[in-house]
């Protein structure tokens, strides 16, 4: 349905009138009439009518009544409306951007500014509208203010895109289930500004989506301490949402161990020998060993902070020397240094200056976090143990219920480079105590906020494709690639996630990944509450993963609920996250 040109603006409201409103409108207005008409029929027939003041009233009072209703089945409902009063709101910011009393002000240049909500459900709601105030300044020809709005998680459509916007506009959307807003500037100098204010989407109730509405997620957290049960493979449509059918063809493409964890249940697996036994998955040992940080972060939180030396709290930002007397990395290092693999490389720490090169066995920089732990739980050997071997297995490895895991052979001293020994299963409860933010049963083992910025770039100018010991997607066009909330970040002083693509996303569900030589994956998907796992693939590359998805992926979109066997509609609009029908966001909000 497509809104009339008829509306009326306020602060607080605005209404507006469909087709199945005009033929509402039309039925009044022939009421009124005909009532009238009864009327003047009464008196001319000497029927026992009021009096002429008495006609009179009546005719006004029929005709306010009639009007009321029409206001009343025209007026719109309002879905999300934006001030900017105290900041962006639901709109995520790239390049220049400021708020205040004048709204969202985006400044061309390098960097133009332009500013994107995440997708706003519109399910139950038709004739959706976005009206919005917009002043452009100094803009030069070719140049413009521009709106734009995206479709179930489809492309942007630019609605409007003028040099001299000015005031109030109201734009028609077309009907969907989820609308994302973008207004961004097009210009070459940061002294050419394009403001917003008032921003406010707004859409006629209809009765819902019933009866078609798509079924609910089924739901799941974690297996807890126990063991793994594994789900029948008649019940994995229904309660994991995958295709039986197709989980076993793609045991057969790839040939080699693996599983898969959705809803926190273990749906899949397959072992082409018929057992998996514990051995070294190698480079995956680095995430554990940053997970095992993040445990290290949020246990000594209670710790008193102090400018004294080794003591207090264990902090993500703060230098290494607070712990360590001696180094061979650089001196200005902090844990987030370290964990990023610049440390070592960087002959600067400054913006643009520092260096990323791997730490393939630990001993550059990483190994040293071993020493950093045993400092730390120096403070208090009681709750956190007497060394770091005595911690992992306190605050990390036994609560998540590792059944068949061993890190190295010394409990004095961990390589945070390889020498975890494990199994397919052991390795889902670490991907999925990714997933779900750190939580495990109920109770919270990893830093939220550490372990969000382990799954996202840490130093952009060193590598985007790499966060706290866990590789970030960079090549997958299928699968969303990790992109901060705002810009900048920690002790990024990026402006923006520098991919040439952009930084605009409806999701934050980038995927992560631990990776070991001869192809050990621990492959994590947010957006789909999904983990999947594999050994021995005897690949290692940022292609391996992709290949892993591609074989799996058939399975997923076949019972998918809104792109069900439309794989390549279900990978456009995933991979630019745009679509994440499993996200359960974290306790933060995230």
């Amino acid at each position: 349905m497509c809104l009339s040109s008829m509306s009326v603006s306020c602060s607080t409201c605005q209404i507006s009138t469909t087709n199945a409103d005009r033929e509402l409108v039309s039925s009044f207005l022939w009421l009124v009439v005909l009532l009238l008409f009864v009327v003047r029929m009464g008196i001319s027939m000497n029927m026992q009518v009021q009096p002429v003041v008495g006609r009179a009233r009546l005719r006004a009072m029929l005709i306010g009544f009639s009007l009321a209703l029409i206001a009343s089945a025209a007026q719109a409902d309002v879905i999300y409306a934006e001030e900017f009063a105290n900041g962006l709101g639901r709109f995520t910011a790239s390049g220049s951007v400021y708020t205040g009393s004048y709204g969202a002000r985006m400044r061309g240049g390098s960097a133009p500014g332009s500013i994107t909500t995440n997708a706003i459900d519109t399910t139950g709601f038709e004739s959706l509208t976005l009206s919005a105030t917009r002043t452009a300044s100094g803009l030069d020809f070719g140049e413009a203010g521009r709106v734009s709005v995206s479709a179930d998680g489809g492309a942007f459509t630019v609605l409007e895109s003028q040099r001299s916007p000015s005031g109030r506009a109201t734009f028609q959307l077309p009907n969907a289930s989820s609308v994302r807003l973008r207004f961004a500037i097009t210009a070459s100098s940061l002294l050419e500004t394009y403001e917003v204010d008032g921003v406010s989407l707004e859409g006629t109730r209809t009765g819902g989506c019933e009866p078609n509405c798509p079924p609910p997620p089924p739901t799941g957290t974690d297996p807890g301490t126990g063991p793994w049960t594994l789900i029948p493979s008649a019940n994995v449509a229904t309660e994991c949402r995958l295709d039986p059918a197709l989980l076993q063809q793609a045991n057969r493409t790839l040939g080699l161990a693996w599983a898969v964890v959705r809803y926190g249940k273990l749906c899949h697996e397959y072992y082409p020998t018929g057992r998996d036994p514990a051995d070294q998955v190698y480079s995956t040992t680095k995430t554990l060993g940053a997970m095992t940080i993040g445990a290290l972060i949020h246990q000594s939180r209670t710790f008193t902070p102090s400018t004294t030396r080794k003591r207090g709290p264990l902090g993500e930002f703060q230098r290494v020397d607070h712990w360590l007397d001696s180094f061979s990395f650089h001196r200005d290092s902090t844990t987030a240094h370290v964990l990023a693999m610049v440390s070592a490389a960087s002959p600067s720490l400054a913006w643009g200056s520092k260096e990323w090169r791997y730490d393939t066995v630990g001993s550059e920089a990483i190994n040293r976090l071993s020493d950093v732990t045993n400092t730390v739980i120096a403070q208090d050997p009681t709750r956190l143990g007497s060394n770091i071997g005595q911690f992992w297995r306190r605050h990390l490895a036994e609560p998540i219920g590792f059944e068949s895991s061993t890190w190295g052979s010394s409990d004095s001293s961990k390589n945070f480079a390889t020498s975890w020994n494990t199994t397919i299963r052991d390795m889902a409860r670490l991907g999925l105590l990714m997933l779900n933010g750190g939580v495990w049963n109920g109770q919270r083992l990893v830093d939220e906020n550490y372990l969000y910025n382990l799954m996202h770039p840490a130093f952009e100018d060193a590598n985007t494709g790499y966060g706290y010991l866990t590789w970030l997607n960079e090549d997958d066009s299928c699968a969303p690639k990790p992109v901060h909330r705002s810009y900048p970040h920690g002790l990024s002083q990026a402006t923006s996630c520098m991919r040439a693509e952009g930084c605009s996303q409806t999701y934050d569900v980038g995927v992560s990944y631990a990776a070991g030589a001869g192809g050990q994956y621990i492959v994590v998907h947010r957006g789909l509450d999904l983990v999947i796992v594999v050994k021995d693939s005897g690949g290692q590359s940022g292609q391996e993963p992709a290949r892993i998805w591609r074989a799996f992926r058939p399975a997923l979109v076949a019972l998918d609920p809104t792109f069900r066997n439309n794989e390549s509609a279900f990978c456009a609009a995933y991979g630019r996250g745009d679509y994440a029908p499993d996200l359960r966001p974290w306790a933060s909000g995230r």
